[in-house]
């Protein structure tokens, strides 16, 4: 079938809307029984060279306002899709689930709005976009006026398209404010060991026990707990370049009133210690507190988790379970506060002022 496309101003979020001929049609192919979520592979009439072999929008039930297949204008600028375009439509049911996506942000700003948006971000991402593909941009709106604006950099399963579910895990690569040459070269004169900063956004994981040594002093028995390090998927020390056994800082952000939260949190709230159950406690009061660690491969980590020990989660105010993006691990060299010093001891990592 044949179908207009049009990009409408002011429409958010990635969902296309479709006429109501188109949407007859589809409840006859599929017996009256639609899918929740459509993935529609819309292909130019008469393909240019300047132009895409296709593009898939995903349909969740929307009806347009016209008898042409409407798009945000924001998406149809990220996908290359030229407003008024004649398509001919096929529809794909049952995707594949995607287990995880890399993501990267497409400017530097994105990714500083980002950092002060992530609650929001977590919590609107699934209800703004419902199918991706490697390669892919797309846009996400924030607050109802701000977007922002991500590149899929890789997907799995790899399939030509996948569908975002609540147990996708999604990554985001920071991408770093470039700084000026000469600032860097006259940096480089004055610490010339200094070794260049990565962040990258992770996933608090549960500390594996069988990573507890027993110990038995006399009549007590003990456990070792490695507080001094940080175990991570090989995998991810790839994708974000780290080296196994490098020492690292792990920090626990939180900026004015978009605190970087757990998620379902309530606005306003702030990370605080656990209980047993691994359930907040108490409020960090806007407290951001930074500990120097090494990192560890280890196989048992999922991708884009971090493996901490409770009591180093404790400190920094870093919940179990909480998504990608609301826990920073900085990766490079740490200055010492003035006027104090810092140490490490073999089974605890310490900050004295």
């Amino acid at each position: 079938m044949e179908v207009e496309v049009r990009s409408v101003a002011g429409m958010q979020g990635c969902f296309a809307a479709l006429p109501l001929h188109l949407i007859q049609t589809l409840q006859v192919t599929y017996s009256g029984f639609l899918p929740p979520l459509l993935a529609l592979e819309l292909r130019p009439h008469n393909p240019t060279a300047a132009e895409a072999s296709s593009w898939f929008v995903a349909w969740i039930g929307a009806a347009s306002n016209s008898n042409a297949i409407e798009v945000a204008e924001k998406l149809a600028e990220c996908i290359g899709l030229p407003n008024f375009t004649q398509v001919h439509v096929r529809a794909r049911a049952d995707l594949p689930k995607a287990t995880t996506v890399m993501l990267e942000p497409a400017t530097e700003d994105d990714w500083e709005i980002l950092e002060l948006n992530a609650d929001f971000a977590e919590e609107h991402l699934l209800n703004q976009v419902g199918i991706v593909q490697e390669g892919l941009r797309f846009p996400l709106w924030l607050h109802g006026h701000t977007v922002i604006t991500f590149r899929v950099a890789s997907t799995e399963p790899e399939q030509l398209v996948v569908q975002l579910v609540p147990g996708t895990e999604l990554a985001v690569a920071p991408k770093q404010r470039k700084r000026d040459l000469s600032s860097n070269i006259t940096e480089a004169v004055k610490s010339h060991n200094r070794s260049v900063t990565t962040k990258a956004l992770l996933r608090v994981q549960e500390l594996d026990r069988n990573l507890v040594q027993s110990c038995e002093s006399g009549s007590i028995r003990f456990g070792v707990v490695p507080t001094s390090m940080a175990f991570i998927s090989p995998r991810t020390g790839e994708r974000f370049s780290l080296i196994n056994g490098q020492l690292a800082f792990l920090t626990s952000m939180s900026v004015g009133n978009n605190s970087i939260q757990n998620h379902g949190r309530k606005k306003g709230q702030s990370y605080g210690p656990e209980n047993a159950n691994g359930i907040s406690i108490d409020n960090n009061n806007g407290d951001i507190r930074q500990v120097i660690i090494r990192l560890v491969f280890l196989e048992t980590v999922a991708r884009g988790h971090v493996m901490l020990a409770r009591s180093l989660r404790r400190y920094i105010h870093a919940n179990l379970h909480t998504r990608f993006w609301e826990n920073t691990i900085g990766i490079g060299p740490r200055t010492t506060p003035r006027g104090g010093s810092t140490c490490t001891c073999t089974c605890c990592l310490c900050e004295m002022f």
